[in-house]
């Protein structure tokens, strides 16, 4: 029997310090049925010089509407039953994917989730983080559980929630799974699968962090998910504004390096 397709999704925009580890990080799967698509939103600096070293993979440099367009742009053109969703900062463990595609042998199964490690970029250390239980409610109830790289989709159920909205620049991923949650379990994997990258392009670092908490409200006011839980929210996210704000002046006033701007900031994903 064939194995089956396996279709990754890199959005990227201006990642060109990054993007070649994540491209060899899916090359070297050792695994033959695959593609890698990466949706490019037309960047100015080496990135495209990198896509075009790599004959495999199928890509596309062009303006686009954001993360959620990108990602949409990509599932189009996806030919897998299998679909993962890895930023162009972040990359996969090396031979995962036999692991992956045995475990959607079940039928049953339509999505998956395992665990990441996050990759400090400023002073190259790991912190491994095993995923908590993904449910529907423990997802309203804690939208931080997400952990996006070591997540594989089945095609169909992807199509089934209509994909990525792109009403949302900085927790497309949480509304998704949200939706996803609404009909189908994941089924949770006790292995590490991704690497995360923590580094200062990120997009949910610094006041960015304000306008996440701002999309994660209307989602969870959307889901009807109880006022303390949303405050919950508004408590932790600003808490990481305070923080980085604090180092801020640190680094400007020189008692810090600026290095460690993001240092232990927890990002949710990068583009």
């Amino acid at each position: 029997m064939n194995p089956m397709m396996i279709s990754i999704l890199t959005p990227s925009y201006n990642q060109g310090s990054f993007i070649e580890r994540n491209i060899l990080s899916v090359l070297n799967q050792n695994y033959s049925s695959f593609e890698h698509i990466v949706i490019d939103g037309g960047s100015n600096d080496n990135t495209v010089e990198i896509l075009k070293k790599y004959p495999h993979l199928k890509w596309v440099s062009e303006k686009d509407n954001g993360q959620a367009d990108a990602l949409n742009k990509g599932l189009k053109t996806a030919t897998g039953e299998i679909i993962g969703w890895v930023n162009s900062d972040d990359f996969y463990e090396p031979d995962i994917f036999n692991a992956v595609a045995k475990e959607f042998e079940d039928q049953n199964v339509q999505w998956i989730v395992g665990n990441i490690k996050y990759y400090y970029e400023v002073d190259k250390h790991e912190r491994p983080i095993k995923s908590p239980v993904i449910t529907y409610n423990n997802l309203l109830k804690s939208p931080e559980t997400v952990k996006q790289p070591a997540t594989f989709f089945r095609k169909s159920i992807l199509e089934r929630v209509g994909g990525w909205n792109v009403e949302y620049h900085l927790v497309m991923d949480y509304d998704l799974w949200l939706r996803l949650a609404r009909i189908s379990t994941p089924k949770m994997v006790d292995k590490y699968w991704a690497i995360f990258t923590i580094q200062e392009a990120q997009k949910t670092i610094g006041h960015a962090l304000l306008k996440q908490t701002g999309e994660i409200r209307r989602i969870m006011k959307r889901e009807g998910a109880p006022d303390h839980y949303i405050l919950r929210v508004f408590v932790i996210n600003n808490f990481y504004f305070i923080k980085f704000y604090i180092k801020s002046i640190l680094i400007s006033m020189g008692l810090i390096p600026s290095k460690y701007r993001c240092l232990k900031l927890i990002k949710r994903d990068s583009y």
